[in-house]
């Protein structure tokens, strides 16, 4: 062999470099991809559940031989109580197959994930009923509204989130799931205001309503309800801050 051939090899310095330079771009691009692959699982968790509340909606409604939300939100007002609430959670409970119950580690938090969540309007921000399938479940009746909340992959998994993977849905008069849509936004300063305005009134869970009101779903809010009004958002794949995105991309992280 002629000692003129000359051998090409990558020193080690080369090896190195080009690691280095493979490594800075897997930390900057598969953050991303598990973010995006995570995102994929929720909405198919979310889809997957909403047929499943669907179905069993409309065999509850036939088989129980009266309108379920009628029967679920009958007031007494004389005594300020909803007569047949537990007979209408235990109903629910043997549709749905409580089997159990959910134990969550952490606080339930908002739908930007700023503070914990905290939702009465005919719905439940911690489903706390162990299903069958390992999610949870809460029917709810308030503000004379019949709410059906699920955490759709479970206490177990994150991100335990209004919007992301809880959702609420509400039963109307002809016992159909109803996803809710937001119908307004309001400031921190405003909400402080209504609060106020409401204290002043005399009236008594002000605050309570006022970070529940308009249905919140939004990266702004700062009210302890920002999530209730999502499920309309994620049913319907529209991003509630920005139409022109899917719902499901623009989930704040």
């Amino acid at each position: 062999m002629s000692d003129n051939i000359r051998r090409v090899a990558f020193t080690l310095a080369e090896v190195l470099i080009t690691l280095g330079i493979i490594g800075i771009v897997a930390a900057m691009t598969i953050p991303t991809l598990i973010t995006n692959y995570q995102k994929k699982v929720l909405k198919m968790q979310f889809m997957k559940k909403y047929a499943e509340i669907s179905q069993v909606l409309l065999f509850a409604k036939n088989d129980f031989g009266e309108n379920i939300r009628t029967y679920c939100i009958k007031y007494d007002s004389s005594n300020a109580v909803y007569i047949n609430i537990d007979a209408c959670e235990t109903m629910f409970d043997k549709y749905f197959k409580v089997v159990g119950k959910c134990e969550y580690k952490e606080d339930v938090v908002t739908y930007n994930k700023t503070q914990g969540a905290y939702v009465t309007f005919g719905a439940a921000y911690k489903p706390e009923k162990l299903l069958s399938d390992g999610t949870c479940f809460e029917s709810n009746v308030n503000a004379a509204k019949l709410g059906l909340t699920f955490d759709m992959n479970g206490a177990d998994k994150g991100p335990n989130a209004l919007g992301h993977d809880i959702f609420t849905f509400w039963v109307d008069n002809n016992n159909y799931l109803v996803p809710i849509q937001q119908t307004g936004t309001y400031t921190e300063e405003e909400v402080q205001n209504g609060i106020e305005e409401c204290l002043a009134q005399g009236k008594t869970s002000c605050s309570t309503s006022w970070n529940q009101m308009g249905f919140p779903c939004n990266k702004a809010s700062t009210q302890q309800g920002n999530g209730i009004g999502c499920s309309w958002y994620a049913l319907h794949d529209v991003c509630p801050d920005d139409e022109t995105q899917s719902y499901w991309d623009c989930l704040p992280k």
